[in-house]
């Protein structure tokens, strides 16, 4: 494993994390973006395993996930910014 290995996981590690408190905010905050956000980082970690070669995808889904991560993090700002 070389350094860029090791970062990527970290990386992946740190996407868990914030998925995890995307859900804390919905749950336990009641904040609706909070679904959104953990959506994005979901999706950014399928998105980082299947680059990793960890989650075998048909090729090309990687790039409808990385969408699906960009529009779910696009509805979380205007969630955000709808909220008072």
């Amino acid at each position: 494993m070389n350094g860029a290995d090791l970062i990527q996981i970290i990386s992946v590690l740190i996407e868990v994390v914030i998925t995890a408190g995307g859900v804390f905010m919905a749950v336990k905050r009641e904040k609706t973006f909070g679904w959104a956000i953990a959506a994005t980082f979901a999706l950014f970690v399928i998105f980082d395993l299947s680059r990793m070669g960890i989650i075998p995808f048909l090729a090309g889904i990687d790039t409808f996930l990385f969408l699906g991560a960009n529009i779910a993090m696009l509805i979380a700002v205007w969630l955000m910014i709808r909220e008072k």
